[in-house]
C-alpha cells in the first residue's frame, strides 16, 4: 500500500500554537512577578538597613555607629550589584 502525503491536523496545529502562546504569557508573567518580588525585597532590605543605622546612632557609641554604617553601606553596594544583575536577567 503506497504512502500518500501525511494528513494535516489543523486542530493539532492550533493547539500547538495556543500552547506556545500560553507558555510565552506564563514566562512574561513570571518575569513581572520576579521583578516585583525583587523590588519588594530591595525596599525591605533598605528599610532594615536604615533601622540598623538609627539604632546604632541611638547608642551614642562612635565605633558602634561607624561599624553599623560601614556594614549597611557594604550590604547596600553588594545588594545593588546582585539585585541589579537579577533584574537584568528578568528583563
Amino acid at each position: 500500500m503506497p504512502m500518500t502525503d501525511s494528513p494535516t491536523f489543523p486542530d493539532a496545529e492550533q493547539t500547538v500554537q495556543r500552547v506556545r502562546e500560553l507558555s510565552e504569557r506564563m514566562i512574561e508573567v513570571s518575569k513581572q512577578n520576579g521583578l516585583a518580588w525583587l523590588e519588594g525585597y530591595e525596599r525591605a532590605l533598605e528599610s532594615m538597613l536604615r533601622f540598623q543605622e538609627q539604632a546604632a546612632k541611638g547608642s551614642q557609641v562612635e565605633w558602634i555607629n561607624t561599624l553599623a554604617t560601614t556594614q549597611a553601606d557594604f550590604v547596600r553596594e553588594m545588594s545593588k550589584l546582585y539585585i541589579g544583575a537579577m533584574k537584568e536577567q528578568l528583563r
